[in-house]
């Protein structure tokens, strides 16, 4: 499957901006056209949700190699802002014994903020080095006092703060995480343990599916740039996904 980058989506609005009327005097930049792209990719993914309540696999990243660290628990009471309620989880149990011997595991770094996947977390997998999945849970207590009589060994995941906390005595090194982010630059954060090169840059491919690529491209030239695309063509250009060249300034037509 063919993907286009960040670079090509940026300046094929600016080559079609630049043949509209407005073009001599063109206000926009690179990073305002960036934050336009990743805002309307998010509402094009709400329109896919609400429509099919499917995620599209082409919106979603993977960061793989995530380091973990313990925090000591002892005597900590933590405030969750859970998803998609607030809600208090103090780390014991009935008996007031402290979950995870006392501590728990969490990822080094924050994570990308995600999108809201109709009341679901934007982090679509967590999985251990093997590729064993891990739960990802919101309401923690509830989910651990539910399964502790049959499962109270069972290796759940929670968001917090934008890291992911862990609950048992494990002995994780790390982990990958597969989501949807808000901003999937900021991806590029991380470094691939592969390669030793970040994961995402302005040539990596960028997560949207490819038939979104003109409609994305239309909805930022007529809605912020006040720009009317005439037909939303598939143009042969660089990255073959543009939206035809014939534009006209909405003002002065």
């Amino acid at each position: 499957m063919t993907f286009t980058t960040l670079n090509t989506i940026i300046e094929d609005i600016l080559k079609i901006a630049s043949g509209s009327i407005i073009s001599a005097s063109n206000p926009f930049s690179r990073r305002q056209i960036e934050d336009w792209v990743h805002q309307y990719r998010a509402i094009l993914l709400a329109r896919e949700l609400d429509r099919d309540n499917y995620v599209n696999p082409d919106y979603i990243q993977e960061i793989p190699g995530l380091k973990l660290e313990q925090i000591d628990l002892k005597g900590n009471v933590i405030i969750v802002q859970g998803f998609p309620y607030e809600f208090d989880l103090t780390l014991q149990d009935e008996s007031g014994r402290f979950l995870g011997d006392n501590y728990m595991l969490r990822t080094k770094l924050q994570v990308p903020k995600t999108i809201d996947l109709n009341h679901k977390s934007g982090i679509t997998f967590i999985g251990d080095s093997k590729g064993n999945e891990i739960q990802l849970v919101h309401k923690f207590r509830n989910a651990w006092q539910k399964h502790k009589r049959y499962s109270k060994n069972e290796l759940l995941a929670m968001l917090y703060n934008n890291k992911i906390l862990f609950t048992n005595n494990v002995t994780l090194d790390d982990i990958t995480i597969r989501g949807v982010f808000e901003n999937p630059m900021e991806v590029g954060r991380f470094i691939n343990p592969n390669t030793n090169l970040p994961i995402m840059s302005y040539d990596s491919p960028y997560p949207i599916p490819n038939n979104l690529l003109p409609v994305l491209k239309e909805m930022i030239l007529s809605k912020e740039m006040k720009i009317i695309v005439q037909s939303p063509t598939d143009v042969k250009n660089d990255s073959n996904y543009g939206v035809a060249p014939k534009v006209e300034n909405k003002f002065n037509s």
